[in-house]
């Protein structure tokens, strides 16, 4: 949604979209359990580092770098989806 926003030139909605993005991330980042280990802290400082390419974006007007965030986050949900659950 931020990324078309910007591309039509919708600042307003291009902004609560990547306010709506950044909070879901930190959503994701607080959820973390770090003392379970390496996984959980490389996952820290993905989502930090989604964060920020997300307000370079918005202070930057750079569609490319949400598009970069857009991507990395399919690629983790796909990786979730192929996990299969323990019964």
């Amino acid at each position: 949604a931020a990324q078309g926003a910007l591309d039509r030139g919708d600042l307003a909605t291009k902004g609560e979209a990547l306010s709506r993005a950044i909070s879901i991330i930190a959503g994701l980042r607080s959820s973390l359990d770090l003392s379970t280990g390496e996984i959980a802290e490389n996952l820290d400082r993905l989502y930090e580092y989604m964060n920020i390419r997300l307000l370079e974006a918005s202070a930057q007007k750079d569609s490319q770098k949400i598009a970069e965030v857009s991507q990395l986050l399919k690629t983790l949900k796909s990786g979730w989806d192929e996990i299969t659950p323990v019964h």
